[in-house]
Formats: C-alpha cells, sequence, structure tokens
C-alpha cells in the first residue's frame, strides 16, 4: 500500500464511522450500507479538483477555499469529512474559492449524497437516470452499485460534462453521458426504474414522470424558492399506472437550482416604498420558523405561494436597537411586501407593491397550519399531473384549501 491509498483508507474509514454514528448509514439495512462499501469502490478525491471550495456541514468544521498543492492535509480532510465541495461559481466565471459567487456545481456533502442515494432504494435489476452530473461522483456511486449500461447521467453545461467524463473514465466507470437540459429527461433511453435528480426543483418536469416505469421512483430536491426562508424539501414520487405520480416529503434538503428554473432575484429592489398598512401577524412570526417543528408551516406556504421567496430575520436599527424584518418577492411577477416589526410593538409596519397582496397571502397561510392543527411534513405529500403540480395534506386527492 502506498502513501496515498493508506491516507485514503484512513479518511474514508473515518468518514464512515461519521456517517454510521449520525444514522445516515444503518449498518443493519443492506441497502443502506452497501454505499458504505461504494465510499471505498468509489473515492470522492478522484472527483474534486486541487482548487475548490469546502462548504461545511459537519459539526467543527469551517467553509474555505481549498487548494491540494498549497494544503495538501486539508485538502484531503475536506474531501473526507461532511462537507460540500463546490467546484465552479456563476457557470465558471467567478474564482471557485470567492464565496460571494454562486455555487454552480459541486460535489454534495456525503451525508446528503448518501440520504438521497439511499432513500432512492436502488436493486439490482434497475435502470436509473441521474439528472444533474456535476463532478460525476453519484453517477460513479451508481454505476458501482449497478452496471454502467444501467445507468444514464445527464448534464447541461458541457465544461461540467468533459471534466465529469474525465473524472469517470479515471475513477474507472463510464455511464451513458448526455450533454443537454436535465428537465427534458434522457428521450428514447427510458423508462427508468428510477430518477436521481441532483439539483433544486421549482416545476416538476412531466418528461421525468412518463420516462419512469409505473411503480418507478424519483428522488429529487422540491425547492419552491431556494435561497430564502423555505429552503428545499427531500422529495419521493411513485409514478402511477395513470401517468400521475404522488409522493411524501422527507427531509430538508437544499441544492443548486436545475438551470432551466434559476430565477434571480436581488432583495435589495424592496424597499418601503408602496402601499402601507399595519398587521398585528408579527414578522418575529415568520423568524421563528426554524426546526422541525415549523417544517409544516414552511410545506404550507410553499404550497399556497410557490413562486414567493420568503426571508425572515433580526435586524439592527437605524436606533441601534434590534427589530424584526420579513421581505417576500414574487419570482413569477413584480409584487413584493417588505414588513418591520419591533420586539415591544403589538402591531408591524407593512409596505407592498405590485398587484399581489403578498402580507395577506402569508398570513392566510400560517393561519390555516394553525387551524389544521400544526400539522409536521410527515403530513404533506406531492401529486403531479400532466397538467399541474400541487402540495396536498393527508390525502392526495385533492390541493390545499386555505381557511
Amino acid at each position: 500500500m502506498n502513501w496515498q491509498d493508506a491516507k485514503f483508507d484512513d479518511h474514508v474509514t473515518a468518514l464512515s464511522a461519521y456517517l454510521v454514528e449520525r444514522g445516515i448509514i444503518r449498518e443493519r439495512d443492506w441497502n443502506s450500507r452497501v454505499w458504505r462499501t461504494g465510499l471505498r469502490h468509489v473515492p470522492r478525491h478522484k472527483f474534486v479538483p486541487n482548487q475548490a471550495y469546502a462548504h461545511a456541514v459537519q459539526p467543527g468544521e469551517a467553509s474555505r477555499p481549498i487548494d491540494r498543492k498549497a494544503n495538501s492535509a486539508d485538502w484531503w480532510r475536506a474531501v473526507y469529512t461532511d462537507c460540500a465541495i463546490i467546484t465552479q461559481r456563476e457557470g465558471g466565471i467567478i474564482p471557485v474559492g470567492d464565496p460571494a459567487g454562486n455555487p454552480t456545481c459541486s460535489l454534495s456533502a456525503p451525508s446528503i449524497a448518501l440520504t438521497f442515494l439511499d432513500e432512492l432504494d436502488v436493486q439490482d435489476h434497475h435502470r436509473v437516470l441521474d439528472v444533474g452530473t456535476g463532478t460525476g461522483w453519484t453517477a460513479a456511486m451508481l454505476s458501482w452499485r449497478l452496471r454502467e449500461r444501467q445507468v444514464v447521467t445527464v448534464e447541461v453545461d458541457e465544461t461540467l460534462a468533459d471534466t465529469a467524463g474525465r473524472n469517470l473514465n479515471r475513477a474507472g466507470y463510464s455511464p451513458e453521458l448526455i450533454v443537454g437540459d436535465g428537465t427534458m429527461g434522457a428521450p428514447g433511453l427510458g423508462p427508468f426504474d428510477r430518477i436521481h435528480v441532483t439539483c433544486g426543483v421549482r416545476d416538476i418536469p412531466y418528461e421525468w414522470i412518463e420516462q419512469t416505469r409505473p411503480g418507478g421512483v424519483i428522488a429529487m430536491p422540491y425547492m419552491p424558492a431556494p435561497t430564502a426562508l423555505q429552503g428545499g424539501q427531500r422529495l419521493l414520487l411513485t409514478v402511477l399506472e395513470d401517468g400521475t405520480a404522488r409522493g411524501r416529503f422527507t427531509g430538508r434538503s437544499s441544492y443548486m437550482m436545475l438551470r432551466s428554473q434559476e430565477r434571480p432575484v436581488d432583495l435589495g429592489q424592496i424597499t418601503d416604498e408602496g402601499r402601507h398598512s399595519t398587521t398585528d401577524f408579527h414578522p418575529r412570526n415568520l423568524a421563528d420558523l426554524t426546526g422541525p417543528r415549523y417544517e409544516g408551516a414552511l410545506l404550507m406556504l410553499a404550497s399556497a405561494m410557490p413562486t414567493v421567496m420568503v426571508e425572515a430575520q433580526q435586524e439592527r436599527r437605524d436606533d441601534d436597537t434590534w427589530g424584526y424584518v420579513c421581505r417576500l418577492y414574487d419570482l413569477a411577477g413584480s409584487s413584493w411586501a417588505i414588513c418591520h416589526g419591533t420586539p415591544t410593538e403589538t402591531e408591524a409596519d407593512v409596505a407592498q407593491f405590485g398587484e399581489r397582496n403578498l402580507w395577506e397571502e402569508l398570513e392566510t397561510a400560517y393561519y390555516s397550519w394553525i387551524r389544521q392543527g400544526q400539522p409536521d411534513r410527515t403530513k404533506f405529500g406531492m401529486m403531479v399531473t400532466p397538467d399541474s403540480q400541487y402540495v396536498w395534506l393527508d390525502t392526495p386527492t385533492a390541493a390545499l384549501l386555505y381557511l
């Protein structure tokens, strides 16, 4: 064993132990345990460039630029701890080490990637479509788990696809790699038993349902408003024989958006100019929506306002006191709202602009969640038909009504 093999063995052993301790890998479940073996057969370091940026997920780790030549030990540590490794920003026009640039490609953190692979429940006979090749690591993991001819992976960025192809070849895997728009799936290469989506999705392409066998599963990050309060949710859809798909949300998950569904927004354009009013629905209600208890509230907002980004936080005011602010922006139009409140005041100030009264819409959805008994995430699901998609509560027979 040479020094690099020994270093890999030490690092992957430590990473595997961490994932077992976190419950990401369940030793008594064969379908989960198999991915621990996959970590050894598909070395992550073969999919990471010399210079990248480590976005820390594991407690005790710091987000930072990494450089294999400048600091080899730190590079290896980042690759084999629970970090997402960002390999491209702004389509390659911004240096990857600059955290101000929006990430456009990354190697997902092991805890997140393995959770999706585990929930996909891949079986030996399955054919899998991997949407969003990125660095190629998950395509390689699927190729290791199955046969290469059972895996198709699609990447929209030609430069990334070229890099992924080289990474895959270096690691000894060669699935079918397509350069194209992932929303179209892989026309002519289906049907698939599983579709594995590695980018955030707001509008679920019906092409994915059409290319999945009845009984097949699609795993994706559902992200109606990705960069703000709502974040994203893991969604598992099962395709039915009637051409519909339905499923439930299984946990929080945020990814970079599907390129064709990116909708950039500058929250700085939201000002206090607009229609003014006051409200007793205080913005601190939104700032409190953290933790598992409020997952259902976030899904209620996502279902009621699927194109609206909600940002809520504390702010330091001009008089050096602290208050609360909530900003809403319609990604599909020009409407926005902003609400300011202080910890001691009962009422808060609202300014709104555009055709929609976003603050009232948000208030209605929030109180609907309260009236429904504050259901948690497990009570919500998604239905996709040829003509629509909607979030449901308790039963998939109808879209949510807001009372």
